[in-house]
């Protein structure tokens, strides 16, 4: 079982502390996630690893570079 990202966590990975902004970061990267039932967000460490495995291996191209405002991928690997 893959450990769940802490609130702090996610807020630090999507540059945002709100969970419809939060929602927004991770649809925009094509990271799926859970929504509970209180609205807060829920994502494991293996599918934002698997993520960044991802993007490290995919070709880039024209435009591709750029991620949403708050998208902190390097977060992530630390």
């Amino acid at each position: 079982m893959s450990k769940l990202l802490t609130q702090s966590e996610l807020a630090r990975l999507t540059g945002t502390k709100d969970p419809d902004c939060q929602r927004e970061v991770l649809n925009s990267n094509r990271i799926p996630y859970v929504s509970r039932r209180d609205g807060t967000v829920a994502v494991t460490w293996e599918i934002v690893n698997q993520s960044v495995l991802a993007r490290a291996g995919s070709t880039v191209g024209t435009g591709a570079g750029t991620l949403p405002p708050g998208f902190n991928l390097s977060a992530a690997a630390n």
